[in-house]
């Protein structure tokens, strides 16, 4: 059950910091760091990830 969980921090991450964030706490859940690999890889191919840079761009927009 605790991976399914992971699982949906994981697909539930928008950006780089919040996947980031989904990661350590996968982790903190118990899901091996190889499963978590498999399964954003997984995500990466269903569903691409905004690239950094662009995340980067918007964080600076919203504080400024």
């Amino acid at each position: 059950m605790a991976h399914e969980n992971a699982k949906l921090l994981l697909g539930q991450a928008d950006t780089f910091s919040q996947r980031a964030e989904a990661v350590r706490q996968a982790i903190a859940l118990g899901m091996p760091l190889s499963e978590i690999e498999l399964y954003l890889d997984w995500l990466d191919q269903t569903q691409p990830l905004p690239s950094r840079p662009d995340e980067e761009q918007a964080d600076r927009s919203a504080s400024g």
